[in-house]
């Protein structure tokens, strides 16, 4: 839902014209009183922060008061306390420290690679 004084279509607009952002209107009685952020096909909650981001940023265009980011960080703060524990499974090794590299005029080690 939109505030009072600011129409829902006018941030579906701008979404579209400035970030490529397609939004779904309000229909009937809800016309120009809200949007929608909808989807087709396959849509996460990775994906779908992105959608809520430029949502936010068409929001304050169309001259909403939005703190940039607040919707996004709700999000991530819901699906990060929601989202399911990962079994713990085993790694692999990681890869050793690099070494420095020798100064000029010095000879390899034994059991270097000649």
């Amino acid at each position: 839902m939109v505030p009072p004084g600011v129409n829902g279509a006018e941030v579906i607009d701008v979404a579209y014209r400035r970030y490529h952002l397609a939004l779904g209107a309000g229909l009937a009685r809800m016309a120009g009183r809200l949007f929608r952020i909808g989807h087709l096909g396959d849509l996460n909650e990775l994906m779908l922060l992105g959608g809520i981001a430029g949502a936010e940023m068409a929001m304050r265009d169309a001259g909403m008061k939005i703190e940039l980011g607040s919707g996004v960080a709700a999000a991530q703060e819901y699906w990060q306390s929601t989202a399911a524990a990962l079994p713990k499974r085993e790694l692999p090794p990681r890869a050793p420290e690099p070494q420095p590299a020798q100064p000029a005029g010095k000879k390899a080690t034994a059991g270097a690679a000649r």
